[in-house]
């Protein structure tokens, strides 16, 4: 799986060819269905770069 940092690198690369003018209707849908995989993956991995620093902070108890 590619890392947060190359996820949103090629979200935007996306978002700019959607904004382009010259798009057909298949490569749009195409390059929509890729945004929203790319998207679900980072907000997963986000989810677990949260719970590794919760877990971190607990152990060092500065979770109050």
């Amino acid at each position: 799986m590619p890392g947060f940092g190359e996820q949103m690198e090629r979200l935007e690369a996306i978002v700019r060819r959607l904004e382009a003018e010259d798009l057909s209707l298949d490569e749009a849908l195409k390059l929509f269905a890729e945004g929203v995989e790319r998207l679900r993956a980072a907000r997963e991995q986000l989810a677990q770069a949260e719970l590794k620093v919760k877990k971190v902070l607990e152990i060092e108890g500065l979770d109050r």
